[in-house]
Parts: C-alpha cells; structure tokens; sequence
C-alpha cells in the first residue's frame, strides 16, 4: 500500500464522509479527515458565486501543509476550498474532487465522476459504481435471511401511497420464507418506517442505526439475496460491492430520469445486478478486478505528475 498523505475535506455529511474515506482508502494506508465550515452567506450561493476564499471558510484557516499532500474532497461546499489549497500550497497539493465540481473544472489535478455523468476530459475518471467506506465480512452471511434497502424521497421521486403499500407488501410476502432486514436511509419517508415497525412479524427486522457504517456492512453482508430500491445510486453500488446478488427494485417508473436509466442498465450488462422479480435466486458478484483497474488508474494519475513521483511504491 502507498503511503500518501491523504487529507479529506468535505462538510461531513455521512454520505460524503462515505465516499471521500473510500477513495482515500484505495489508495493510501491512512488519511486524516477534516470538516469544513462554510460561513452561512456563503452556503446558500451556487457554487459558481462561492468565493475562491480563505474568508468564505469559519476554519480553512487552521489546514497547514507541510509535504507534499492529495487532497480530497466532496460536496458543493468543498469545491471551492480545494482550489484554494491547491492555489496556496501549489505542488504540494494534488487535489482531487468527487464528483462534477461544476466548477473551474481545470483547477483540479483529477475529478472522478459517475460514468453516466458523461465528463469526459483529461483530468477525469468515470466509475460504474459510488465510492464507498463500508467493509464487508462474508463469514456472517446467513442463506435465510434478505436484506431490503429503502432510499427516500429526492427531486425525481416521492414515494407517494402507493409505494409505500407496494413495499409494504412485498417485505411482508418475502418474510413468510425469509428473514427481512429493512434498511431504510436518512431520506425514507417517517411514515413508511412507522408503518413497517408496526408490523407484528418475527422475520422482521428494521436497521435503525443509519450512521453506523460498521453494523450497516455487517448487516449487508449477513444477506443471501439484496433488494434495493433504484432511487439511491449509492446504496446499489454499496449492495452490489457486497459481493452478495443485488436485485433493484422498481416503482415509480414514469419518474426515472435518463441519467439513472444509464446506469442501471450498465449495471445489468455487467452482470453486476437483476431487476427484482418475485423469482429470487442467490446469486454472487466479484468485483475485483473493477476495483484493481480504478486503483491502477487513479494511482497511474497521481504518479504521472512529476512533484509525486518521490512517492513511488
């Protein structure tokens, strides 16, 4: 393993601190994580109006670099505070974004970004799959037991009713032969996980410790059989990183947008997931050699610049 000195900032929502700490993790044995501050003024502009400023920042001020240091970082809030450090520290600094920064995209040394975003320029990498943070232990899988991820509401979906029922139904057909770990998200809907916990099931179980990435992979990897609902990219790619056979869920159809409908279709090419029928079968997936190949590329990346060749493994 490299050893880069890796330094994370974001605004620490659990979903960036999830990716940033996953890529961070391909490619160097440890990482320090640092939470930005962005002044209230400031966080409500778009970011093409969010200053290129210590002064935009309750705490930039207190991130110093010494040596030769990548620079992660994930969010809105964050864009604008990585061009800094790189802009202060100069080659000291090999900042990488995750995600369209949607911004001076050039004042980044590398950006990676969904491949259904389609940016293609010399500083980027396309990935299937989110980055991610969860670990997985494949001695806790149980042959019995389904696990059924629920995302939330978001611009394109409302998980009106209707969905809700759908769901409803569904997990409780599946627990006459199966034990059902529900795993809502921070976006599921209060009422639907009111009405699931009101179910009177034996088989069923409901995750609640939603920020807890240690139990949320030992519990993914406890199932035999995945089913995730296609509103959250995140959470299919965190199933399918797994290993365990993801199934995504349908509902809402009328609503998917075209970026979306790309990359489910990517993943069901690859063989990586199924869309859900009522016919499960237990099914695996390894994607080593996905992960080997974006390693080698982001490292390939680094080490083609010049001031980081010191770092050769």
């Amino acid at each position: 393993m490299n050893n880069f000195n890796i330094l994370t900032i974001s605004e620490g929502a659990a979903g960036m601190r999830s990716q940033i700490e996953g890529l961070a993790k391909i490619i160097s044995s440890s990482h320090i994580n640092f939470d930005l501050k962005i002044k209230p003024f400031f966080s409500k502009l778009p970011i093409q109006l969010i200053p290129t400023s210590q002064f935009t920042y309750e705490n930039l001020s207190e991130i110093k670099i010494d040596n030769n240091t990548i620079v992660i970082s994930c969010g809105k809030k964050s864009v604008k505070a990585s061009i800094y450090l790189k802009k202060k520290f100069n080659q000291k600094v090999f900042n990488i974004h995750i995600q369209d920064p949607k911004s001076q995209r050039s004042k980044f040394d590398l950006i990676i970004c969904p491949e259904h975003d389609k940016l293609n320029s010399p500083n980027s990498i396309s990935t299937q799959l989110a980055l991610h943070n969860i670990e997985f232990n494949k001695i806790l899988k149980n042959e019995d037991t389904i696990n059924f991820i629920i995302g939330g509401k978001n611009k394109y979906f409302n998980f009106h009713n209707e969905t809700q029922l759908k769901i409803i139904n569904e997990i409780t057909r599946l627990t006459k032969n199966y034990k059902v770990n529900v795993i809502p998200s921070r976006r599921t809907p209060s009422e639907l996980i009111n009405k699931i916990l009101k179910i009177k099931n034996n088989n069923l179980f409901i995750f609640e410790e939603l920020f807890n990435p240690k139990k949320y992979g030992d519990l993914l990897s406890s199932g035999s059989i995945q089913i995730v609902t296609w509103d959250s990219i995140s959470m299919i790619s965190e199933s399918i990183s797994s290993g365990t056979g993801t199934y995504i869920y349908k509902f809402e159809e009328d609503k998917l947008p075209k970026r979306y409908s790309i990359f489910l279709q990517n993943l069901i090419n690859s063989n990586y997931a199924k869309f859900f029928d009522e016919m499960l079968h237990p099914f695996e997936v390894n994607i080593q050699s996905y992960n080997d190949e974006l390693r080698t590329k982001i490292l390939n990346k680094i080490k083609s610049n010049l001031w980081f060749q010191n770092y050769a493994s």
